[in-house]
């Protein structure tokens, strides 16, 4: 049996932990094959600031201004549930460097794309990043995945 992949791009969704490991992919690794992703209700974020240490910033790992740079290139939606909101939700990551972040995944998502927006600028590229959120839905997979088909597959999303 084959199991090699020979797919030319693929578009890649997570949420939760999953959007965690999306956004971090588009961080560190800005060249992968996919032509699209999102990172949906993430807990907590590693932000794209190269004087912050890892793991809520890119210092000590191996990218670069340059990596950085084309990571912003990329076509990354941070897709947030307006009702993610809980600052007591059960898995909601509560160390003094993600409370930084803010209170609850709404506010997190919001800070993370709008470091983004502000080092995008000060690195004087375009970002292709967008925030999207979805209203009446909360920490719940199923309930983005109809966001999600839209930034996907639907012109101008």
């Amino acid at each position: 049996m084959n199991t090699s992949a020979e797919a030319e791009d693929y578009h890649l969704f997570g949420h939760s932990a999953g959007g965690q490991f999306v956004h971090r992919l588009v961080l560190m690794r800005p060249k992968a094959k996919f032509s699209a992703a999102i990172a949906a209700n993430a807990g907590w974020y590693t932000m794209p600031d190269l004087d912050e240490a890892w793991p809520y910033g890119l210092k000590g790992v191996p990218v670069n201004e340059a990596q950085l740079k084309e990571a912003f290139a990329r076509r990354l939606t941070i897709l947030l549930g307006e009702k993610d909101n809980d600052p007591e939700h059960r898995y909601l990551r509560r160390t003094p460097d993600a409370m930084k972040q803010g209170p609850h995944r709404l506010a997190r998502g919001k800070k993370f794309y709008g470091a983004a927006v502000r080092r995008a600028g000060d690195a004087s590229v375009s970002l292709g990043w967008k925030l999207k959120s979805v209203p009446g839905v909360g920490h719940d997979n199923l309930g983005m995945i109809p966001a999600a088909v839209q930034v996907f597959f639907v012109k101008g999303e």
